[in-house]
């Protein structure tokens, strides 16, 4: 299954170019778009695998809507520059650009930056999704600490009581620990509050 590729330049004579480097290169082009189209539309229609930018010098506004679209559309961004600039470099990777090069419509080249940036992107992706499940799992583990140490407060038990008491009632309830924890402590927070 090839790559679908996205292209979006104000520059037809440039993007043809850009489109021929890709179709040789062994990527689908599904369309090309200027810049003032909608993004969001054409993103939710056409689903592609990877967007790539072609920007003479990409501004702050340029970056800062990319940057809402990546992630309103998490896609690996690939933005073309005639030139190099050092700070844009790094305002388009905070912005999520995958890749920001200075523009080279070589096949093998475009074929190699396109499927780095992919790599990178899933790699992102990836770590972004694992500190999510991260957090999410100490979330979690505190609010069963904060509902044992309630219910040893609360029901003179010590800690290991405490905690089979939870673990007993989360399976005779059919719940997780942590969902049976937050049961407890709305329950508990309603009692302190009457």
């Amino acid at each position: 299954m090839s790559v679908r590729v996205l292209i979006v330049d104000d520059r037809p004579a440039r993007s043809h170019h850009l489109e021929q480097a890709l179709i040789e290169a062994g990527f689908e082009v599904i369309m090309t778009v200027h810049r003032d189209d909608d993004l969001h539309d054409q993103l939710d229609r056409l689903q592609p695998d990877a967007v790539i930018i072609d920007a003479e010098l990409p501004g702050r506004d340029t970056l800062e809507y990319l940057g809402h679209v990546g992630r309103r559309y998490p896609r690996p961004m690939i933005m073309l520059a005639d030139q190099d600039a050092p700070e844009l470099t790094r305002s388009a990777a905070e912005a999520g650009v995958s890749t920001y090069a200075v523009a080279s419509l070589q096949p093998a080249l475009v074929r190699s930056m396109i499927n780095v940036a992919i790599a990178s992107f899933e790699q992102h992706s990836a770590l972004r999704h694992e500190l999510t499940r991260t957090r999410e799992s100490i979330n979690q583990r505190r609010r069963v600490d904060r509902a044992k140490t309630l219910i040893m407060e609360r029901r003179g038990m010590n800690e290991q009581e405490a905690y089979q008491y939870l673990r007993k009632l989360a399976m005779d309830r059919r719940l997780s620990m942590h969902e049976l924890a937050g049961e407890v402590l709305t329950v508990l927070d309603r009692e302190t509050k009457s």
